[in-house]
C-alpha cells in the first residue's frame, strides 16, 4: 500500500518516517481548539477545550464511519503516555518544553471532568429539547445524568471534548480509565516531569479511586454493553496502578488506606489468576466466561493489557511465560482467522476476538503494534535473546507498513480480507501506539 518511493526505504528508514508523522498526528488531537463539531440532530455544537484530546478529529456520523469527536479517558491517557515518550525523546527544550505543555493541560481538563455535576448540568442544558424527535431515543434518561458527581463521574467511558458530560446512550460504567490516566501521571513523573499540585491531586483522585473500585464488574474495554463482567484488561491496569504507584510519593497520600491498598492488590492478583484457563493453557479476557474452545477465551485486548500495566516482571508481566503462551496463541488464531495473514511469510496482523463484528471485525493498528512493542520490551530485559525478540517487533511492524497507505494515515482497523482501512480514520490511539513502539524499538536497539 506505501508508494514506489517508500518501497525504496528500508524498515529503519520507514519506522522513522512514520514516526514523525503518527507524532504530528497524534498532536493535532490534542487540544485542538482550531476544530468545531456541530451535531446538527441533537443541537449540539463542540468546540475542544485545552487539555482534551479526541479519539478522532474527523467528524463522522456513523454514515458508515463512527463519530469518535469525544474525549474517552482510555484513549486519552494512552495518547498521553505517548507524549511522554515524546517528551522524554525530544531532540531540544522547545520541543520538550510543548509536549509537557499538553500534558499539563491534560491534568488541568482531567481535572475539571472530576468537578463535574450532573444535576448542575441538566440545570442549564435542555439537551433534550434541543434534539430532533426522531433522535432522542439515543439520549440518555435525565435520572442517569442526575447522578453524575464523584465516583460516578470517573465511571464515564467519555465527556464531550470541551469539558461536558455525554448525554448519549453508551455502555458503562468503565473503571479502566481512572487507573489508565494514573500510569500516565507516573510515566510524566519518571521522566522528569515536574509534581505539581495538579499531578498531585489528580493522582491522589485516580489511585483512590482504583483502590476503592479494584476487581469490580465493569464493561470492558471495547465497551460491549452485554459484558459488564471481570476483564483481564480492567483488572490488570488497576494492579499496574497501584504498584506503581507505591514508588511514588505524595506525602502521605496513602496514609491510613495502607491496608486497604494491600487488600486491593491482593484481590486484583487473585482475580487475575482465576483468568488462567488449566484446561486450554490460555489467559481468558472475560471471566466467567461461556464454554467453547481455547480460540474463543483470546482477544487482543490481553496483550494491550500486558502492555499498558508494563510491570517489570512476575506473574501477568511480558516476561511470564503464560503470557508468553497466550500471546502465542493469540497470533497463531488471527494468522488462521483472517484471509489477509494466510499469504503473509513475517507477523500476522492482529485483531480483537472470534466474532467480532465491529465494521467487520478486522485487524486493529494498535493491536498488532501492542505485539511489536511487547517484544521490544522482552529484547531489553536480561537473559533473553535480544536478537530475537527485536526481530520478531520488526516483522510486525513490516505488517503494519504492509497496511498504510502512502500519506502514512492510520484508521483504527483494516478489513480483514482486502486490508483495507475501515472503521474510524485517524484514530488518535493507532498513532500513539505507534509513537511507543518506535520508541521501544529505539531503546531495544540502542539501550
Amino acid at each position: 500500500m506505501f508508494n514506489k518511493w517508500e518501497a525504496s526505504l528500508n524498515l529503519d528508514e520507514w519506522i522513522f518516517l512514520q514516526a514523525r508523522r503518527s507524532a504530528a498526528a497524534m498532536e493535532h488531537a490534542i487540544s485542538a481548539t482550531h476544530l468545531v463539531r456541530r451535531r446538527e440532530a441533537f443541537g449540539q455544537e463542540i468546540r475542544p477545550s485545552r487539555g482534551s484530546v479526541l479519539a478522532s478529529p474527523v467528524i463522522a456520523n456513523w454514515d458508515p464511519e463512527p463519530d469518535y469527536f469525544f474525549h474517552w479517558l482510555r484513549d486519552s491517557a494512552i495518547v498521553m503516555r505517548g507524549a511522554v515518550d515524546m517528551m522524554r525523546n525530544a531532540s531540544s527544550e522547545t520541543e520538550r518544553r510543548r509536549w509537557r505543555g499538553h500534558f499539563d493541560d491534560f491534568v488541568r481538563f482531567s481535572l475539571a471532568l472530576s468537578d463535574l455535576d450532573g444535576a448542575a448540568f441538566l440545570e442549564q442544558n435542555r439537551y433534550r429539547e434541543a434534539a430532533n424527535p426522531d433522535f432522542r431515543k439515543f439520549l440518555r434518561d435525565d435520572n442517569e445524568i442526575r447522578a453524575l458527581v464523584g465516583d460516578r463521574l470517573q465511571g464515564e467511558p467519555r465527556f464531550n471534548p470541551d469539558g461536558t458530560i455525554d448525554v448519549f446512550r453508551w455502555s458503562r460504567p468503565q473503571y479502566d480509565g481512572p487507573a489508565l490516566r494514573a500510569l500516565a501521571c507516573l510515566r510524566f513523573l519518571e521522566v522528569g516531569g515536574n509534581m505539581t499540585d495538579d499531578v498531585a491531586r489528580l493522582l491522589t483522585l485516580d489511585l483512590d479511586f482504583t483502590r476503592r473500585y479494584a476487581g469490580r464488574c465493569c464493561i470492558g474495554p471495547w465497551e460491549e454493553p452485554a459484558q459488564n463482567s471481570h476483564h483481564y484488561y480492567v483488572g490488570l491496569v488497576q494492579l499496574a496502578a497501584l504498584v506503581h504507584g507505591r514508588t511514588c510519593s505524595i506525602g502521605n497520600w496513602i496514609g491510613g488506606a495502607g491496608r486497604e491498598w494491600e487488600r486491593a492488590e491482593d484481590a486484583l492478583r487473585r482475580e487475575l489468576d482465576l483468568h488462567w484457563s488449566q484446561e486450554h493453557q490460555v489467559y481468558m479476557a472475560i471471566r466467567p466466561s461461556s464454554d467453547g474452545s481455547a480460540d474463543d477465551l483470546l482477544d487482543g485486548a490481553f496483550l494491550l493489557a500486558i502492555l499498558d500495566a508494563g510491570l517489570p516482571d512476575g506473574p501477568h508481566s511480558a516476561q511470564d511465560e503464560r503470557v508468553r503462551m497466550t500471546q502465542t496463541a493469540i497470533e497463531d488464531f488471527f494468522a488462521r482467522e483472517f484471509p489477509i495473514n494466510r499469504a503473509r511469510a513475517g507477523a500476522p496482523a492482529l485483531g480483537r476476538y472470534r466474532g467480532d463484528h465491529y465494521f467487520g471485525g478486522g485487524a486493529w493498528y494498535p493491536i498488532t503494534l501492542a505485539a511489536a512493542e511487547l517484544n521490544y520490551r522482552l529484547a531489553q530485559c536480561p537473559g533473553d535473546d535480544r536478537a530475537a525478540f527485536i526481530g520478531r517487533g520488526d516483522a510486525f511492524m513490516a505488517t503494519v507498513r504492509d497496511l498504510t497507505p502512502d500519506d502514512g494515515a492510520l484508521s483504527e482497523q483494516v478489513d480483514r480480507v482486502t486490508g483495507q482501512q475501515t472503521s474510524a480514520r485517524h484514530l488518535t490511539w493507532s498513532y500513539a501506539a505507534f509513537v511507543r513502539a518506535a520508541h521501544a524499538r529505539a531503546r531495544a536497539l540502542h539501550g
